[in-house]
Formats: C-alpha cells, sequence, structure tokens
C-alpha cells in the first residue's frame, strides 16, 4: 500500500504540471524515459480533461484530439478512456485526412504543386518520373481528391498514397490560415503519442502552422522520449522549440522508472543527460558487459571481410556458450521471460529458421540487408509480411501474413477490406467470390508452410487475392531485354534476376520463419521490435562488423563516432535495448571493443561488471 501510495505520488508530479500548463493555455512536451509511465500521464491528461472541460466542449460541439502510431495502441487508449466519444483516437493520417478532406478545391491546387515538384526532383536526378508534367493543365479532369490508405497513387485521378497525406497537409496548413483557424476551434486540445517517431513534416504542420497562429485557442501536448527514436525519419526530439529565446513548448519531465531494478537504471542514467531517472522498485538487480579481451587483430595484408569471415565460428561459439552459461544461471528463454535482442545476423538467422532467406538476401545487397530484408523494404518481401511505415513507424499490414491473421481471428469484414484494396478479385463484388476466398484461404493456411514461395505467390497473384502494381513494374524491369542496355545496368538486371529466381524457389516455411521473428514470436527479438516491452532478463548482443553503415557501438563508447546521425541511432537503439530489462541485462559484445571505450563502459557498467567472456564461460 505504501509503495502505491508514493508511486501515485511522484506520478502526480509530471500530472500538475501537465494540469497547470492545460490551465494556462501553454502547449509542452513530456519527456518521459524508458518505463515512467507515460501512457498513464497520457490517459490521465485526457480523463482530467474530459471531467473538466467535457460539458463546455460538448456545448460548443468540439472534442479532444489524441494522436497514436499504431492501430494497437489506438485501441488500447480507446479502451482506457472507456470509449468516450468527447476523445477521436486516430493515426497521423486520419487526423490530417480529416483536417483536409474538405478543402478539395485547395486540396487541387496543392496537389498539383507537389505533382510537379516531385516531377522535376525525378528529372533532376535522371530518374524516370512516376509524376506527370503540367497537371495543372489538367485539374479540372480531378473529380475529386481521395484517400482510403491504398499502398497506390494515381495524382491524374486525385488518389493519395499515404505518404501524400503528411505532405499535403502540410502545405494546406501552411499556405491557408483559415484551415489552421477552423482545426483549432474544432480541437481545442490535441496530444501526441511518441512524439520521437513523429516526422519533421508533421511537427512543423502541428506547431509551425496551427500552434503559432492559434496559441490562445490550441493547446498541443507531445509525449514521447528523445532516446527511443530508433527509426531515422522521426524527428528525435523538439529541443528547438522548448530550449532558447523562441519558447514555443512547455518541458515536462518524467524521470521514475517503474519498470527496471536499480543497477538497470544506473546504467541508464550513466549515458543519458536530458533526464536522471529516479527506480521505483527494491530489486537490486545486476548489470553485466561481456567483451572478447583477446580479440585477434588483422594481418596487414589480410582483407577486412577476410578477417572478419574467419572469426564467425568463434563468435558463433562465445554467443552458444554465453546462452547456455545463463540458462545454467536459471535464465528461461521463450517469448514471455527472458529474451536474446539482436539486429539480426546469419547466426540469429539460422537459428531462427530463415537462414537461406538472410543469406539470399545478404548476397545481393551486403551492407543494405537490414533496410530490403529487416526494414521489409523490398517488394517481394513486402507481398507477403507487409512493412513499417517510414514516416510514422506503424505497421502497413498490406501482406499475405496480416490477410491471414484476419482470417484465423474470423475477421471477415477485415478480410474483405484486405482484398478490395491490395487485390482485384473484389473489384466487383459477387457472392461466388466469397467461396473462391474461403478455399483459397483454407488451403494456405493449413498448406503454405510446405510449398514454395512461388506456389504460394502463384496461387494468391493468379486469383486477385493480392496484386502489386510495383511487382509488375520490379518483374518487367529485371526481364526487359538487357542487350539494350549499358553494362552497369546489365550486370544489375542479371544479378536482380538471379536473385528473384532463388528467392520464389526457396520454401515458404522460411517466410513464416522470418515473420515470426520480426513480430517477436521467438526468443530472439529485433531490437527496433521491442521498444514498449519489457522482459525480465535481457541479452542484448552487439557486433559491430555486422551493420557498419548504421550503427558503431566501440565509437558511441568512447565518443569518438564523427556521422552525428549514426551516433544517434547507435546511442537510441543501445537504450533501447538496455530499458527492456526488468531486472538482469547482459550485453554481449563479439566485435573489438579499444581501451578508450572500455574506459567509458567501465564508468558506466562498473569495474566489476566487465567481464573478458571466455573468462565467463
Amino acid at each position: 500500500m505504501i509503495t502505491w501510495k508514493l508511486q501515485k505520488l511522484t506520478r502526480m508530479v509530471a500530472f500538475d504540471e501537465v494540469k497547470e500548463c492545460i490551465d494556462k493555455k501553454s502547449s509542452f512536451v513530456v519527456e518521459a524515459g524508458a518505463g515512467s509511465g507515460k501512457t498513464y500521464l497520457l490517459i490521465q491528461t485526457l480523463n482530467h480533461l474530459i471531467e473538466l472541460q467535457g460539458d463546455t466542449l460538448n456545448l460548443n460541439n468540439q472534442s479532444i484530439i489524441c494522436i497514436t502510431y499504431t492501430n494497437v495502441a489506438k485501441n488500447e487508449i480507446i479502451k482506457r478512456i472507456e470509449f468516450n466519444d468527447l476523445v477521436n483516437v486516430y493515426t497521423i493520417h486520419e487526423f490530417l485526412w480529416q483536417s483536409i478532406k474538405q478543402f478539395q478545391k485547395q486540396l487541387k491546387i496543392e496537389l498539383c504543386k507537389l505533382n510537379e515538384i516531385r516531377y522535376q526532383e525525378d528529372i533532376d536526378n535522371d530518374k524516370t518520373s512516376k509524376y506527370v508534367k503540367n497537371l495543372k493543365d489538367r485539374v479540372s479532369n480531378i473529380e475529386t481528391v481521395s484517400y482510403n490508405d491504398s499502398s497506390y497513387r494515381d495524382f491524374e485521378n486525385g488518389e493519395l498514397h499515404h505518404d501524400d497525406v503528411i505532405e499535403l497537409a502540410k502545405m494546406l496548413f501552411e499556405n491557408y490560415s483559415l484551415l489552421t483557424s477552423i482545426v483549432a476551434q474544432k480541437h481545442p486540445y490535441i496530444f501526441i503519442d511518441e512524439y520521437q517517431d513523429t516526422s519533421l513534416d508533421t511537427v512543423q504542420t502541428l506547431i509551425d502552422f496551427l500552434l503559432k497562429r492559434n496559441e490562445k485557442s490550441i493547446v498541443l501536448g507531445f509525449y514521447g522520449d528523445s532516446h527511443q527514436k530508433i527509426y531515422d525519419t522521426g524527428v528525435g526530439n523538439l529541443e528547438n522549440y522548448y530550449a532558447g529565446e523562441n519558447k514555443t513548448l512547455v518541458l515536462i519531465k518524467k524521470e521514475e522508472n517503474y519498470r527496471s531494478s536499480k543497477e538497470v537504471v544506473k546504467l541508464l542514467n550513466s549515458f543519458r543527460t536530458n533526464i536522471e531517472q529516479k527506480p521505483q522498485k527494491k530489486i537490486q538487480g545486476s548489470v553485466k558487459f561481456l567483451y572478447w579481451k583477446n580479440h585477434p587483430e588483422k594481418g596487414e595484408k589480410q582483407k577486412v571481410t577476410e578477417f572478419e569471415n574467419s572469426l564467425k565460428s568463434f563468435k558463433n561459439d562465445f554467443y552458444d556458450k554465453v546462452v547456455n552459461k545463463l540458462i545454467e544461471q536459471g535464465w528461461v528463454f521463450n517469448t514471455e521471460s527472458d529474451k536474446i535482442l539482436v539486429l539480426a545476423n546469419s547466426r540469429i538467422a539460422e537459428r531462427a529458421g530463415f537462414s537461406n532467406l538472410y543469406k539470399l538476401f545478404s548476397q545481393r545487397f551486403t551492407q543494405s540487408v537490414k533496410e530490403r530484408l529487416l526494414d521489409r523494404n523490398h517488394i517481394l518481401i513486402r507481398l507477403v509480411a507487409g512493412y513499417v511505415d517510414k514516416k510514422n513507424s506503424q505497421e502497413r499490414p498490406v501482406g499475405l501474413e496480416h490477410l491471414l491473421i484476419y482470417w484465423n481471428q474470423n475477421n471477415h469484414n477485415e478480410v474483405i477490406r484486405f482484398i478490395k484494396k491490395n487485390g482485384t478479385l473484389l473489384s466487383e463484388f459477387k457472392h461466388y467470390k466469397k467461396k473462391i476466398i474461403s478455399e483459397t484461404l483454407d488451403d494456405l493456411n493449413n498448406n503454405r508452410g510446405t510449398r514454395t514461395i512461388k506456389e504460394v505467390l502463384k496461387t494468391v497473384l493468379d486469383k486477385g487475392i493480392i496484386s502489386s502494381n510495383s511487382l509488375d513494374e520490379y518483374l518487367k524491369r529485371i526481364h526487359q531485354n538487357s542487350e539494350e542496355l549499358d553494362q552497369d545496368n546489365k550486370e544489375k538486371i542479371e544479378k536482380d534476376k538471379k536473385f528473384y529466381e532463388a528467392f520464389i524457389n526457396l520454401p515458404y516455411k522460411e517466410i513464416l520463419n522470418f515473420w515470426k521473428h520480426i513480430q517477436n514470436e521467438t526468443v530472439f527479438s529485433t531490437k527496433h521490435g521491442t521498444k514498449g516491452d519489457e522482459y525480465r532478463n535481457v541479452l542484448t548482443v552487439i557486433d559491430d562488423t555486422e551493420w557498419k553503415q548504421e550503427y558503431n557501438f566501440n565509437n558511441f563508447f568512447n565518443d569518438s563516432e564523427e556521422k552525428p546521425e549514426r551516433k544517434l541511432r547507435t546511442r537510441n537503439l543501445f537504450y533501447v535495448e538496455c530499458s527492456r530489462a526488468k531486472e538482469n541485462l547482459v550485453v554481449l559484445m563479439l566485435s573489438k571493443i579499444d581501451d578508450a571505450a572500455l574506459e567509458n563502459i567501465k564508468k558506466w557498467f562498473g569495474q566489476d561488471n566487465i567481464i573478458d567472456l571466455q573468462s565467463f564461460i
């Protein structure tokens, strides 16, 4: 009871600051560390406003807006405010489209401008453009500008892709002050969850155009954590708006940590400077940093790739022995208790059952295998597994595996909606087509694990359950007559053709195993996929030889990283993975660490917690 009262009291500190901002009509940003109860604070804010302003808002036909970045988060918030219709919970696309869709005349004008900008960019970069020249001359042919969350765009017919909504909204908010006045009048309170993943375009739309023109009539509240921005497209932090002379937002710090043990929180505070978290759990816990003390040196004449490949068997052996040692110590690696956090590599792909898929992408795309495979940016992966929207970090459920989830849930409305949006079978609805859908999805659900990717894709593409303009363009490109191309393009086409043939002949079982991995349904979790999750014990594996373009942990540890984006990306990923642990954390570094980096690690983890992995195993 005392602990609960203490927790409630500490939570009230940030809540009191939020209430003060609301009373003074001041917009604010809540900087909340991992495990701080950010969502709880957001729900408190919404309930406070419902109680305080509910009658007035109803009388004025106004509503509160809460913006989230996933449908899961959206549904959770709706449930926790008990389905109160005074609060509209939207994804960012839904909110922006609701705000601009009635301004059709202005939408058409800005659409033509956007088309011209993108067309010119393509021409300047010697690219064949998907956009059309002088669309403004044919603007009268556009009956309506529409958006239905489709994967495709067709500016000639006024049909928008979801990325277009964000850019168009910014253009309209910037150029039409009446629009911002209308939005502020209808929605005097707007709250944004996970602000760090909000695109810069959206931040500018909301702060520079909506808020700055309506400061006396609207309150914006941003809730998030700058250190948990792990996607390149997010704004990251809002320091420009709460620091310096022209303050637009009030900074509110939420520094409690209700998740992690004392030792884990102490570690997080050692490399985080903008807030200092206070552990609320009495558990001491532990942190350990394992490193390869006698890491071999590269020979003078040895190539880097050859040297790194020569160490793989040692690393695999170390990794296996560390996992076994932790199991001996009582760790239980499963989907709920203890986790291994990784950026998937050949070692993990092999254990998770998609080694041939990983190897194929690795051979074709080398350093960009993460972007093409793990981030699901290649059309062949998107067809089966969907992807994560770069603009808002939201899962785009456009893959076959998403459709089969709906089917297994008996969610027939979502099945129909999916096929209407992503296929051609239901472009004209006939009753007999229900039977085709039912028989096909039942068959795929039961048997796709025993077929090749080619056989599965043929089924869904031939029946029109899934169709893809992007796939059509990809196939057209790789099957063109390469004799007419220059040598560089000819070689690229041949490589892509060979890659495609190898991909479709893989067992679909590898896709199923890959799907489980990216959905965190194995003992391994992708480090990007765990944000918001928590586990009793965490083993996080880092290796600077694997994602050189994106991460360098040694340079982050010794503060020598010269690329600001890579430094930030590495720091935030390290923060996210370490902050998942509720009790014990082990960091296993398999690549070389230099003396300067090791000195900082000793300060962060404590001298006694730095262990040569060979002595540990």
